[in-house]
């Protein structure tokens, strides 16, 4: 591919996000460093690089330098909203760097060990099964809405401390926490997403003084109550950081890979045949589904100095974009990397969760609610298929999420 075809590859355009393989597959041979025009950061799409730039913090910084660009009049307004009405946030994961991360990520790891996993997984298996029976005797399903945004969204709410009632909320709060990032959002949108994003602090913030005084058997009353470092209590600032990552966390990532799992499997019959005739596949299946459609595309990391990859030059205080979706296909890590096969000896190296201090805390609780959702659907269910035809571009535009707008099936009752 010449120079100008790389020059018309455009992230931007909602049909590149829905579909972004060829391109990825072209910057992999032609470009691996690529800087992208509209955003200014420099796009990373092999395998090794990736995991150098991951495992290097003190090189490739999760904490940003400020921005000289200018902010979109979108960007300004949602700014102009959160800073006037609501509680604010203080870094604690996400934009943190080791040892500060470290600190903080010690507060949550209890939630999510191989033990605690063990523990609740006849929980995880009720969550499923109870929202399989709201829906089997009808033969058909909105398999997005009805299946795959209510499992991690029950189970995060239950964990978290948060009643089912607020189930609709938090899946909005959510998606408005996590609209700024997709870089497409039009003015209206960012003051809505802002305006929501307002309320789930509110909200969060009248739970906490509940669990305060009145803790139960959940990670808000575990956060609110512990001695932070043997010294003092976490502030609600803080607090509210860490329900901003559990919620997104926790939530639309599981969402897009079980929505994209059964997407595969009706895309590729012989496979699902394979999984239904041996469902002692489901979890090699599960990360074959997080390799070949990774939900979160990209997350970003900022350089401390000058640096060079393959002899490309990023300066120091550039955004430097981890691509997650092109390094999982890299021909040199995955054999035959565009072919989707629940059987591939190598698919739980790709790197969906990240890697490095920032490997994704929530790991082992994905691939349960992943394993759980097909386990239990594929025990009771046969015959699926696509209801209607998708969309031409079946997914929200977003430059780093996969999102599924729908997966309407029909199916059978074994």
């Amino acid at each position: 591919m010449s120079k100008a075809d790389i020059e018309s590859i455009d992230f931007l355009d909602p049909s590149t996000q829905s579909c972004p393989y060829e391109a990825y597959k072209t910057l992999r041979d032609e470009c691996p460093v690529y800087k992208i025009p509209e955003v200014g950061s420099y796009m990373i799409t092999k395998y090794d690089d990736a995991r150098n730039i991951l495992t290097n913090p003190k090189t490739f910084s999760s904490t940003f330098p400020p921005q000289d660009r200018p902010l979109s009049e979108g960007m300004k307004k949602h700014a102009d909203i959160l800073n006037v009405y609501g509680l604010g946030r203080t870094g604690t994961l996400q934009r943190l760097d080791p040892p500060m991360h470290t600190t903080y990520r010690k507060l949550l790891n209890k939630a999510f060990t191989a033990k605690r996993m063990r523990e609740i997984q006849p929980y995880i298996d009720k969550v499923v099964n109870d929202l399989i029976d709201k829906f089997i005797d009808g033969g058909s399903c909105e398999f997005v809405n009805e299946f795959a945004v209510p499992i991690p969204c029950t189970i995060i709410a239950d964990q978290l401390g948060v009643s089912r009632e607020y189930l609709p909320k938090l899946k909005a709060w959510s998606d408005a926490m996590l609209l700024p990032a997709s870089m497409m959002a039009t003015t209206e949108e960012m003051e809505e997403a802002a305006l929501l994003e307002v309320e789930a602090q509110h909200y969060f913030a009248e739970v906490f003084e509940e669990k305060r005084h009145n803790p139960t058997d959940d990670i808000i009353s575990e956060l609110v109550n512990l001695d932070f470092e043997g010294a003092r209590k976490l502030t609600d600032p803080e607090l509210q950081d860490l329900m901003h990552q559990l919620l997104t966390g926790g939530n639309e990532t599981t969402t897009s890979s079980i929505s994209h799992g059964m997407w595969l499997l009706i895309q590729h019959p012989e496979q699902m045949k394979k999984l239904l005739n041996n469902l002692e596949l489901v979890p090699n299946f599960v990360e074959e589904t997080l390799r070949y459609e990774t939900p979160v595309q990209s997350l970003n990391r900022a350089t401390t100095e000058d640096v060079e990859i393959r002899g490309f030059k990023i300066p120091k205080a550039n955004s430097v974009m981890v691509r997650y979706g092109a390094l999982n296909r890299d021909e040199d890590v995955f054999e035959n990397p565009e072919v989707f096969d629940i059987e591939r000896e190598n698919a739980a190296r790709h790197m969906a969760f990240g890697a490095g201090a920032h490997h994704c805390i929530g790991a082992m609780l994905a691939r349960a609610e992943m394993e759980t959702a097909f386990r239990c659907f594929f025990s009771r269910i046969k015959n699926v298929e696509l209801e209607k035809p998708l969309a031409e571009v079946p997914h929200h535009p977003s430059i780093w999420l996969r999102q599924l707008k729908e997966l309407p099936i029909t199916f059978t009752k074994i």
